[in-house]
């Protein structure tokens, strides 16, 4: 099945990167891929929404869980790059500072 999103992540980084568009069609895979990626990966996450066109509410809760789940595991998330969509919603549902944003 095809999603209007895809993944790019990078273990040995620690690196995720998501580019297209996230809405609630495509959430379950995400999820599931960040769950995957988690238990792949080590230390600090990164993650790259600088080529991200639109996140919706459902995607903007998968996010908030994978901060959740690696808290959890003594790890933290941050996020290194937005588009300007991205920002207004991340500005607008106040959660910037959960994941490094000011």
């Amino acid at each position: 099945m095809s999603f209007g999103w895809k993944l790019d992540v990078s273990a040995e980084e620690a690196l995720i990167k998501i580019s297209g568009e996230i809405d609630f069609t495509g959430t379950p895979a995400l999820r599931e891929e960040l769950h995957k990626f988690i238990e792949i990966s080590s230390g600090e996450v990164r993650v790259d929404l600088s080529e991200l066109e639109y996140l919706d509410s459902s995607g903007l809760a998968s996010l908030i869980e994978l901060r959740r789940m690696l808290t959890q595991k003594d790890r933290t998330v941050v996020i290194i790059s937005v588009t300007e969509q991205v920002d207004k919603l991340l500005h607008l549902t106040q959660v910037k500072s959960l994941f490094g944003m000011e």
